[in-house]
């Protein structure tokens, strides 16, 4: 049984395919993607991308060299669009209406840095994606907006959420929300806004300003300062070295 649950593995890893894409090559990721399928990996070359993308379900969209690759959409639709099991990594998006929309289960981003696009950073409908280590900021609506979210849990892991027009989290629904080592900074209305802060929880969580709702410990009370335009902390900032896995809170490259 063993072994043939290893060949099965085998069989299916000979045809799991890496696509290599590159801004100054005759292929274009929207190319790439007509041949991708399940099980795929598109890699991105560093340089910038001039379109907007729909990830196929089940592919993975990935810059090794994380935020060596930047897709920049037209300002008038969605940069990337996730489709179920999707995933895109260590990428920088900017320039579209949303910086991401996704509406299907098991879609994840992870190492990406999503910035001034017009609408929100990340727009989810139905279902939240999973979000780990990513920066998501200078959005001219919310970092995050979830709307018609069912009754399902969602983790957000190692977020840096800062300087959004709106809010960092603007959430409609019923979802059960974890926010773990996660920073919010100088979000223009609230950090976290949502119908119904039970749903919400927030673990070792820095909040600036303060929000009342989500008061966390005082060690992460105080104004965090920042070096470099990734939201690096300085040596000598409220959240260093203060995660769960002592790393920095938010997001760490």
């Amino acid at each position: 049984m063993r072994f043939l649950l290893l060949l099965f593995l085998f069989a299916t890893l000979a045809y799991c395919n890496r696509i290599h894409v590159s801004p100054s090559g005759q292929s274009s990721i929207s190319r790439a993607m007509l041949s991708a399928r399940a099980g795929d990996t598109i890699v991105l070359a560093d340089g910038k991308y001039h379109e907007e993308v729909r990830i196929n379900s089940g592919v993975v969209l990935y810059s090794p060299n994380i935020f060596g690759a930047q897709i920049i959409g037209n300002g008038r639709n969605p940069v990337v669009t996730l489709s179920s099991n999707s995933k895109i990594s260590g990428v920088v998006i900017s320039g579209g209406q949303n910086g991401i929309v996704s509406k299907n289960s098991g879609a994840s981003i992870e190492n990406c840095w999503i910035h001034s696009n017009r609408g929100s950073g990340i727009l989810a409908i139905g279902r939240l994606p999973g979000i780990t280590n990513s920066i998501i900021s200078n959005n001219l609506n919310s970092g995050i907006q979830a709307t018609q979210i069912g009754s399902t849990e969602g983790e957000l892991r190692h977020l840096t959420i800062a300087d959004n027009r709106q809010n960092g989290i603007d959430i409609d629904g019923d979802q059960n929300i974890l926010l773990i080592d996660c920073l919010f900074f100088r979000n223009g209305n609230r950090a976290i806004k949502t119908p119904n802060t039970d749903l919400i929880s927030v673990s070792n969580t820095l909040i600036f300003p303060e929000q009342r709702e989500f008061a966390n410990h005082p060690d992460l009370a105080a104004r965090p300062f920042f070096t470099g335009k990734h939201y690096k902390l300085r040596d000598n900032s409220t959240g260093r070295n203060k995660a769960t896995n002592g790393q920095d809170i938010g997001f760490n490259k």
